[in-house]
């Protein structure tokens, strides 16, 4: 008599940590290793569910209320067999001692953010790079939109720009005939006025605001990694430290970027519009360019 084959089964996650890395540091590597298994389960946030739609089988949330699970890269050596991981596999039905269910949790896998996009990794029996695919569709509008992230976290508070720097932008931005749409999660950041808020706003419809706006600005954040994603130009400041992360090793789809660090994460807004203006006009010089041939 034939025994059956079990099925094999990935297990990723839980994802613990910023979003960012969750974008470049674990997702693209998730997606490759998918193509070896019968089934993926993932874990992750609810948020950030639309990352894994393409390839994951089963999605599981796991958002813990406490910890400071969200505020540290990510979790090296997260303990599974804690009562909290225990009493939610218990819940999912997830019975992690088969033989058939490999269990891959977050780790550091090269040397983020030095490493680059396609840089392979053994995993067990496999060599893989990430995968990374194209995020939200253009649509078709005859407004002229840019986005802001107006970070405002707890966490590295000295990384966020005052309200008033955001509204002196904001103003600029609109008497150059821009719309200008706020984005991001409402406790970590800022709907400024005279912009449309889009905060939380559901993950088609920010995916697709991304893939339709002339760029967006904001300092060094997890929105700004995902509008890299959506081929969304961007305007980002923060120190050198970071120019490869976003001009190179972060950026697979070679999506555009106006890397600004001479005034480090507190520029100021003129000298952001001074050099979004002579960035733009280069931009659609290229454009152009490629329309006409």
């Amino acid at each position: 008599m034939c025994r059956m084959q079990l099925e094999k089964v990935l297990l990723a996650g839980p994802w613990v940590g910023e979003f960012g890395w969750e974008l470049f540091c674990w997702q693209g590597y998730i997606r490759a290793l998918s193509r070896h298994y019968d089934k993926t389960i993932c874990i992750a946030p609810a948020h950030s569910k639309f990352l894994y739609d393409d390839f994951c089988d089963q999605f599981l949330d796991f958002t813990p209320d406490t910890g400071d699970y969200k505020d540290s890269f990510y979790k090296v050596g997260f303990n599974l067999d804690s009562a909290l991981m225990k009493e939610f596999f218990k819940r999912a039905k997830i019975d992690t001692s088969k033989d058939r269910v490999s269990v891959f949790t977050p780790r550091r896998i090269g040397d983020p953010p030095r490493t680059h996009y396609t840089q392979s990794f053994r995993f067990g029996e496999h060599d893989l790079a990430p995968i990374y695919i194209k995020l939200g569709s253009k649509t078709q509008s005859k407004r002229k939109t840019v986005i802001v992230h107006a970070r405002s976290r707890n966490l590295r508070p000295t990384d966020n720009w005052p309200t008033k720097k955001w509204e002196v932008l904001v103003a600029s931005l609109s008497k150059m005939g821009y719309d200008v749409i706020s984005i991001g999660l409402k406790h970590e950041s800022l709907h400024i006025e005279g912009t449309e808020d889009k905060r939380e706003c559901d993950s088609t419809e920010l995916l697709n605001t991304l893939s339709s706006a002339k760029c967006i600005f904001g300092p060094s954040s997890g929105a700004m990694h995902l509008a890299t994603l959506c081929e969304c130009p961007q305007v980002v400041w923060t120190t050198n430290y970071n120019f490869e992360r976003y001009t190179k090793n972060w950026n697979p789809l070679n999506t555009p970027v106006l890397f600004l660090s001479k005034q480090g994460w507190q520029p100021s807004p003129e000298y952001v519009i001074k050099e979004f203006e002579t960035w733009n006009t280069k931009l659609q010089q290229s454009d152009d360019k490629n329309e006409n041939s």
